[in-house]
């Protein structure tokens, strides 16, 4: 719902009299509101926090609509800031807490406590499922990091050279409860490179569950992205980016080195988020002369650091060690950064540099929203009459067009064109104007595409992430192209969370005031919105702004597949994925991969068995990329199965609506089954982990009769428990295969239903200590020959004594290789096996022999010796 715009200035001194009785801490807490950082309304020589005192001051005024919180203003603090400005009051921004002067026990702080909440959180799967103190602890951290980042922004000699940001998607009150806890983090980094965090240089502080990291990065890990532009974009960026630091053996450098030397210990790293407190290079010179070698441009990351753990956050003054890294890191962050980077998977890395410099020439213009204006005044004029786009009207639409087409975001990316349309014959309810990527779509009939959107009163516009409907009308009719809109929307929210930061929403609740059907169209196909207001338009700096975050989200969505090869015809194909392809990456022996294939392929249902650290995840979607034939993660979907899983989330059900009702929603499975449904040429995998975690019979319902490799297809169609006169019936598509994995070594679990199993078939995971593959893959990292015998001997011995045991274990607790199978080069093989059994396996035995704990010590000990 809009934020209605507060007109009383009697009900927001009734908000700030409701402040000073309450407290700021009590009545920001009441409303679920966070403290403010920099802005602040004044009333006298006291000073409140401007948007809880504008959502309190809603109520006062619209006491039916309610108070408002802080994820309803979406449009920044201009939407507080204007109309609070003209009912009288002062705006001051101000670094210093409201109301009082500032005490040692407002000073931004972290405790082991908090930190200890936030790594118990990522166990979690959804924000939603975070306990009451682990959701405060989010908050409070987050609020610290922002102050943070401010306070060291402010002791470098000029602040407005650089930027502060802030974790990306965490907004526990802006309705986002679908993605993962993550780690908490601020970055400052030069703002004429602000917002590609891929390759700048940057101070930074990481809360994780590893402990308080922080010092400076000078470039940020390819590994720690998930998507190949941005990938390719670092690898791109780093060499330009080392050069620029100081040389190694120079005087510049000799100085910053000796500096950091008089303040130990700080340790050269070669990425964030290492394990703490190790070194791996001894000083700063050796550092600069990796980063700046091959091997250092090829890894393209590099970090100078230090960890606070456990009761060292507790005695740790945060705010003096961000001064010290200002005073010791500044030298390596201001620097000229002029890397012009360009052509990575479509995607303009260093764009954003050219769009800042240019975006600064807008400041205070305003020739999009005079053009908005007039296009709406002439447009009301005009659609009471015939309809024709002659005249002042069509001139209004191509000077909107060329505005857009003009800005500094749009006239960087070639493959924009801005179209503009009140109708096609006859007059249009909702006009809009559209920015086609050519190499997404060419037409808003299909594909997505970024859009404002007007509504019919023409009283607002929204910003939409949009996606046409016209062909999937045609194609899928109205029901099944809104079930198709909302599929893409709820895959594409979470490559894009950081849209959530310049006051964006990731959902479709925006309103067109229209009954018509292209207008719920509009609605229901929406990723992504900001709402204008037409009384308060923002400038075209403003503008700008918002559009270079849409289109950045834009330009990611379109190179999000990191499979997708761009060929020279420019259309782009899957990488194939053969038996071969998936024998490069598993211990497992071609005939064995042929054995399960063809199993599969026969019944349909398949189902990989083992014990903890075989490798059943990993070999499942290499088995599903070579069944498909390609590395196509599209055509695969992965759930998890727990207790309380049901019918309800993995083939359909009734959900409340967020209005007090409940509306029918599609599981994970019937989605994923339409999509095959709409591709019957195409081989679709869907995977189970822990299958025999749930209530098999209560999930599958229907579904148990027509998984059956003789039952997929319309013959044996059923209706489904909820379904109205208007469905269709229901059946499995015979392009539809399933793969599940059994942890057999969990005591927790329930056996599997026979009717279950009966349309399974099961194939034993076994551990590969002895296979030639695992040999070689330890030596190629950097395990020696003596240290593989030992762990392939002594694990040996171990699963034989599991396997013996068979009274409380047995082969199916057998303890598998992946444990021992590292990513990168190992660099300390004895205390990194040590690590492993104390770590990981010992605790494994202490499960086993819970009874018997003189067992698990005994094998502890062997393991070690």
């Amino acid at each position: 719902m809009p934020v209605e715009r507060v007109t009383d200035r009697a009900a927001v001194e009734a908000a700030m009299n409701e402040f000073d009785l309450l407290g700021r801490d009590t009545f920001l807490h009441k409303y679920g509101f966070r403290s403010a950082n920099r802005y602040f309304v004044k009333r006298g020589d006291r000073l409140y926090d401007s948007k809880a005192i504008y959502g309190v001051a809603h109520q006062m005024q619209y006491p039916e609509l309610g108070p408002k919180r802080s994820a309803d203003f979406s449009g920044g603090e201009r939407q507080v800031q204007e109309p609070l400005e003209a009912l009288g009051f002062e705006f001051e921004v101000a670094p210093a807490p409201v109301g009082e002067v500032q005490d040692a026990d407002d000073q931004p702080r972290i405790s082991s406590e908090d930190v200890r909440l936030i790594s118990s959180s990522r166990s979690k799967k959804f924000y939603a499922d975070l306990a009451i103190e682990e959701r405060d602890a989010y908050e409070k951290v987050s609020s610290s990091l922002e102050r943070l980042g401010d306070l060291l922004k402010s002791k470098l000699a000029s602040p407005n050279k650089f930027e502060v940001r802030t974790t990306a998607g965490f907004h526990v009150k802006s309705g986002v409860r679908s993605f993962i806890p993550k780690d908490l983090w601020f970055s400052v980094s030069p703002r004429e490179n602000s917002k590609d965090l891929a390759s700048i240089p940057q101070m930074f502080m990481i809360v994780s569950e590893r402990g308080i990291e922080y010092g400076f990065g000078a470039s940020v890990s390819p590994t720690d992205f998930s998507q190949q532009a941005p990938k390719r974009a670092v690898r791109t960026a780093a060499p330009k980016i080392f050069v620029r630091l100081p040389a190694p053996g120079s005087v510049e450098a000799t100085g910053i080195a000796q500096d950091i030397d008089d303040a130990p210990p700080w340790f050269f790293r070669s990425k964030h988020r290492l394990d703490p407190k190790e070194k791996e290079f001894s000083s700063l010179q050796e550092w600069l002369r990796y980063l700046q070698s091959d091997r250092g441009k090829k890894n393209a990351a590099g970090t100078i650091s230090r960890y606070l753990r456990g009761d060292e956050i507790d005695h740790t003054d945060l705010s003096e060690e961000v001064a010290t890294m200002a005073r010791l890191f500044e030298p390596l962050l201001d620097r000229e950064w002029h890397a012009r980077l360009r052509g990575v998977e479509g995607v303009e890395a260093n764009q954003e540099l050219l769009v800042e410099e240019e975006s600064m020439e807008l400041e205070g213009r305003t020739e999009f929203a005079r053009l908005l204006r007039k296009f709406m005044d002439t447009f009301r004029r005009r659609r009471e009459g015939p309809f024709t786009t002659e005249g002042e009207l069509g001139s209004t639409m191509r000077d909107l067009r060329d505005c857009l087409q003009d800005l500094p975001c749009v006239s960087a990316r070639p493959n924009i064109r801005v179209k503009v349309s009140v109708g096609q014959g006859s007059w249009t309810k909702t006009p809009w104007i559209a920015l086609l990527d050519a190499r997404e779509t060419t037409s808003t009939q299909r594909g997505r595409y970024i859009v404002f959107l007007l509504a019919e009163d023409l009283s607002r516009t929204y910003l939409t992430l949009n996606q046409g409907m016209t062909e999937l009308v045609s194609r899928l009719g109205q029901r099944g192209a809104v079930e198709e809109m909302h599929r893409v929307a709820e895959q594409s929210r979470p490559l894009i969370l950081e849209l959530l930061d310049p006051g964006f929403t990731l959902d479709r609740d925006i309103d067109l005031g229209s009954e018509t059907a292209a207008a719920r169209n509009y609605e229901e196909g929406t990723i992504a919105y900001m709402e204008l207001l037409s009384e308060n338009l923002p400038d075209d700096q403003t503008i700008n702004t918002h559009l270079e975050s849409a289109l950045l989200a834009y330009d990611r969505l379109i190179a999000r597949e990191q499979s997708v090869i761009q060929e020279d015809d420019g259309q782009p194909t899957w990488e194939t994925y053969s038996i071969d392809d998936a024998l490069e990456e598993l211990f497992l022996e071609r005939e064995d991969v042929e054995r399960y294939l063809d199993i599969w392929r026969n019944k349909k249902n398949l189902i990989l068995q083992g014990a903890p650290g075989v490798g059943k995840s990993f070999i499942a979607r290499r088995l599903a990329y070579a069944l498909i034939g390609f590395k196509d993660d599209s055509k695969v979907q992965t759930v998890q199965f727990h207790q309380s899983y049901s019918y309800e989330d993995f083939v359909q059900g009734y959900r409340p609506n967020g209005n007090l009702g409940f509306e029918r929603k599609n599981g994970t499975f019937y989605e994923f089954r339409d999509r095959a449904m709409r591709d019957p040429s195409g081989t679709y995998v869907f995977i189970i982990d822990e299958i025999n975690r749930g209530n098999l019979s209560k999930i599958f319902g229907e579904l148990m009769l027509l998984i059956e490799p003789d039952k997929r297809g319309p013959t044996w169609k059923t209706r489904l428990a909820y379904a109205t006169e208007a469905d269709l019936d229901f059946f499995v598509p015979d392009n539809l295969f399933i793969l599940g994995m059994m942890n057999t070594a969990d005591r927790s679990l329930s056996l599997v239903d026979y009717a279950l199993r009966r349309r399974f078939a099961f194939v034993a995971m076994e551990p590969l200590f002895g296979a030639p593959k695992f040999r070689a893959h330890l030596e190629v990292r950097g395990v020696p020959e003596d240290v593989v015998t030992r762990i392939v001997n002594a694990m040996g011995e171990l699963n034989q004594a599991i396997q013996s045991d068979r009274t409380n274990l047995g082969p199916g607790f057998r303890i598998g290789h992946s444990f021992f199978t590292p990513t990168a080069t190992v660099r300390d093989p004895d205390g990194w096996y040590r690590r492993i059994v104390e770590t990981e396996i010992y605790p494994l035995l202490e499960e086993y022999w819970f009874d018997a704990p003189e067992t698990a010590d005994q094998w502890r000990d062997q393991l070690l010796r």
